[in-house]
């Protein structure tokens, strides 16, 4: 009897031994590779692009290797309840194999919305998790905490898609949506874009446009190819010019000043343009201006602000003398 309750007590023992060296391990991983994940900022509109970005700190002493399959990367959304958000689709996947040496620092951005229906406002919170394959090692990124609020609709309008020619003939024509949303961020208003297939519909893309100002809502039109042109007041006298496409794709970005008029949208012989204003140039202009690695050169448009000439002040003509 005292011989089956020592080896049952060693028994324990060991496995209580065994475990411990386990967490003593995976602490130890967990010190020589640090893994942390981060959003370039903590509000969203609903099934706007959320772009998460890795980040893999490998102090270990020797090369790991990532990106041999597509589970090595893995993200968890919960609400603020604890429930987890269900994928609409499969994981994304992160593929590329890559290789990070010891004490450098390697970087994966995924932009994970279209794998998750984030239409609720409230409070989310992302987990990232990474396998080390060679370790058979599984870390845990930091929760990061992100908010979905709901923004205004400025404007909206139904279109219809032009049929591709691999579309069999008399099919009808498919119906996209563009909606105007206006959100607040840290004290300053945004404009964004969403296309979608209508109200209950599939969402293709929401994207931010601009900055905006308050007091001037932003134009909008719908050109007879279906792309969106939208002009908007982003500061005292400039203006931002974006043409979208039905994929929500920004194809044409330009910038304009007040000058003697302010940027208004025109329309002529089936296109439309930006009439008035001082055209500029910036380093985020679409298509970039930027050609062979050289600086942008600035385009002088013909509506160029001339200085307003010096006028003098009228003098009296001197009173006629009359004779005695």
């Amino acid at each position: 009897m005292n011989l089956i309750r020592s080896a049952n007590v060693t028994k324990f023992w060991r496995v209580a031994v065994i475990c411990l060296l386990f967490s003593v391990l995976a602490a130890s991983v967990q010190a020589q590779v640090d893994v942390t994940v981060e959003l370039g900022k903590n509000r969203f509109l609903p099934r706007e692009s959320l772009l998460a970005k890795l980040k893999i700190v490998n102090f270990s002493g020797q090369t790991l290797l990532f990106g041999e399959d597509d589970h090595w990367l893995q993200f968890q959304i919960q609400t603020e309840d604890g429930e987890e958000i269900v994928p609409i689709a499969d994981p994304p996947p992160v593929k590329g194999r890559f290789t990070v040496e010891s004490s450098i620092r390697a970087t994966k951005e995924v932009d994970i919305a279209p794998y998750y229906a984030l239409e609720r406002a409230g409070r989310y919170t992302l987990t990232a998790k990474v396998v080390i394959k060679q370790w058979g090692k599984e870390l845990t990124a930091k929760p990061v905490k992100f908010d979905v609020t709901n923004g205004t609709v400025l404007w909206e309008q139904a279109f219809g898609l032009s049929p591709k020619k691999s579309d069999p003939p008399g099919q009808p024509r498919q119906v996209r949506r563009y909606v105007l949303q206006q959100a607040k961020h840290l004290k300053a208003m945004s404009l964004y874009a969403r296309v979608d297939d209508g109200p209950g519909g599939t969402v293709h893309r929401v994207l931010p446009i601009c900055a905006m100002v308050s007091f001037n809502q932003p134009k909008a039109q719908v050109d007879p190819k279906g792309n969106l042109h939208v002009l908007c007041q982003t500061g005292a006298r400039e203006y931002n010019y974006s043409v979208i496409d039905a994929d929500g794709k920004i194809n044409i970005r330009r910038h304009y000043l007040i000058a003697a008029n302010r940027p208004r949208l025109g329309f002529k012989d089936g296109e439309i343009f930006v009439m008035g204003g001082f055209k500029l140039t910036r380093p985020d202009d679409l298509p970039s201006n930027k050609k062979n690695g050289e600086e942008p050169k600035l385009i002088v448009p013909d509506n160029e602000p001339r200085p307003i000439p010096k006028i003098q002040p009228p003098v009296p003509a001197p009173a006629k003398r009359t004779g005695r």
